[in-house]
């Protein structure tokens, strides 16, 4: 297609998602899984950029969406659409009919066509600039990956399981993730794997191959690169690790209550014979977390990963972004409807026990200003759905942070313990999972998943500092007792969270972070 067929074809596709065409852009986005502004009241909807391709198969472009909400809030998502025929048409992706293509010709999205994702993986293998409207979307190779990047795709795997962006695997040999949600700035995950596979030898995360990023503008009118997609290697895998839980916690909830029909040594023994093996196997996982930990402590260049000694001032900083957090958690608690806190056991005195056992726990984390203890990069959102499991281990994946945080705030550098929490907090959800999964539980059955929750935090942990020595790792106090206390901290900040999560989006869960939260601060109440 020659340049000025392309631009008029670009531009019937930029106007034909205006009038009629923005509406259905905008029903069609609050449909998908990786569109982050459900539920919020949109103003406008409409492409800001746009980069049009014409080789390797139909047209199609890589839309850049403006997304405005009413106050003013603007968001940028990317999106591949192509134009179809009406006799080939897909409802499910189709949005608005070209113009002047007498309803022949539709404008539709292009998720699902695999010439798509080979263009976007040979602009990176090519190292290729490709013009938008305004800007440039730039390819960009890892040199000691350009002989792996050269082989030709011929089979294409487009996932859906994930929610914020849609990733792709290529020949079972690498795996192209396009994000989203367009943030300007350095994305923490490729950001993360670059540093990680090219500067140390950890190698327990999927080897990043290459980046490409959109640019914006041109001379003092260009703004930071924003990353569109990342290459990296594919990791052959059993599924993720709260997969792996829950299908062995299905078995011990089958298996273990035969062995196991009173409480006491008659528990540990079924929790010994029915999980020795899978406790083999999370110990493990606690040796990658404590390794990938000290290889983020490795160096002190670039200036983003090196070390830092943790201040008084961050120690301030931290525990008052606790306090915000804890406060509005609070004050969400106390809105809730009188039926719903009588389920929860919740009234007004156990609120106020609820807060003042969270201030006396956050005053822990002065631990960490009592030794040279350094802040470091960190996973930012590490739960056991966030490792894929091996057949000999975990490889840890997704290092883009909590999606809700801005870029800045991901790449900043905390106490690594933050990911431990979090970590400890999946186990617990795990155990009450399987207790929904199963039904009607029984009272064996309680037992079984607490003796089983204590057994995983304790392989996890003696794991972790197996690698992550206290006294050694300038990222932990001097000693174990102290990081442990550290580690409850970021548990029942963790807790904190979930709770003003379930609050918006699954009430009937709301019983386990509430639950964690009380065991976590029943020292301090009493």
């Amino acid at each position: 297609m020659a340049k000025g067929e392309q631009q008029a074809w670009i531009d019937r596709a930029i106007a034909a998602l205006k009038g009629e065409g923005r509406r259905a852009l905008i029903e069609f986005l609050q449909r998908q899984r990786w569109f982050g502004g459900k539920g919020k009241s949109l103003a406008d909807v409409r492409v800001s950029d746009a980069v049009g391709f014409s080789d390797g198969g139909a047209p199609w472009l890589l839309a850049f969406l403006l997304v405005e909400y009413r106050g003013g809030v603007k968001e940028r998502y990317v999106m591949p659409l192509a134009v179809k025929p009406k006799s080939g048409l897909d409802d499910a992706t189709a949005l608005v009919e070209m113009p002047e293509s007498s309803g022949q010709e539709w404008l539709c999205d292009a998720t699902g066509d695999a010439h798509v994702w080979i263009t976007l993986y040979e602009s990176v293998a090519r190292g290729r600039a490709s013009a938008a409207q305004s800007g440039c979307l730039v390819g960009r190779a890892l040199p000691q990956r350009l002989e792996e990047l050269a082989q030709e795709v011929r089979e294409v795997k487009v996932l859906s399981a994930e929610q914020s962006n849609t990733s792709v695997i290529l020949d079972r040999r690498v795996i192209l993730k396009l994000i989203r949600k367009q943030d300007v700035g350095v994305n923490p995950d490729s950001e993360m794997l670059e540093f990680l596979t090219a500067q140390t030898t950890c190698q327990d995360v999927p080897a990043l191959w290459g980046l490409l990023t959109y640019e914006d503008g041109e001379g003092e009118a260009r703004v930071q690169p924003a990353t569109v997609a990342v290459i990296q290697r594919f990791v052959p895998n059993i599924g993720d690790g709260w997969t792996y839980t829950l299908a062995h916690l299905a078995t011990l909830l089958d298996e273990g209550g035969k062995a196991a029909t009173g409480p006491g040594e008659e528990l540990s023994r079924a929790i010994t014979t029915m999980s020795g093996s899978y406790l083999k196997q999370i110990r493990r996982l606690g040796e990658i977390t404590g390794g990938l930990h000290e290889a983020l402590a490795s160096r002190q260049e670039p200036e983003a990963f090196g070390p830092e000694l943790i201040s008084a001032r961050d120690i301030e900083h931290w525990k008052n972004e606790m306090l915000k957090h804890l406060a509005e958690v609070c004050q969400d608690l106390r809105a809730l409807q009188p039926g719903r806190q009588s389920a929860l056991r919740l009234t007004e005195v156990d609120v106020v026990r609820l807060e003042t056992g969270c201030r006396g726990r956050f005053d822990d984390l002065c631990l960490l200003t009592q030794d040279t203890v350094k802040k470091i990069r960190h996973h930012g959102d590490y739960h056991l759905g966030q490792v894929l499991k091996t057949t000999d281990g975990f490889v840890v994946i997704d290092f883009e942070g909590e999606p809700a945080r801005s870029l800045e705030a991901r790449r900043d550098k905390v106490c690594p313990l933050k990911d431990v929490g979090g970590m400890l907090r999946s186990f617990n959800y795990a155990a009450h999972a399987a207790l929904t999964q199963r039904g009607a539980a029984s009272s064996t059955d309680f037992g079984l998943v607490k003796e089983w929750e204590g057994a995983a935090r304790a392989a996890f942990l003696d794991g972790y500092r197996s690698v992550a020595k206290p006294g050694q790792a300038v990222f932990l106090p001097a000693t174990w007792e102290a990081a442990v206390r550290v580690i409850q901290v970021y548990e029942l900040d963790k807790a904190l969270y979930e709770l003003r999560y379930e609050m918006r989006n699954r009430p009937d869960w709301l019983m386990i972070p509430l639950e964690g939260i009380r065991s976590l601060t029943q020292e301090q109440v009493g």
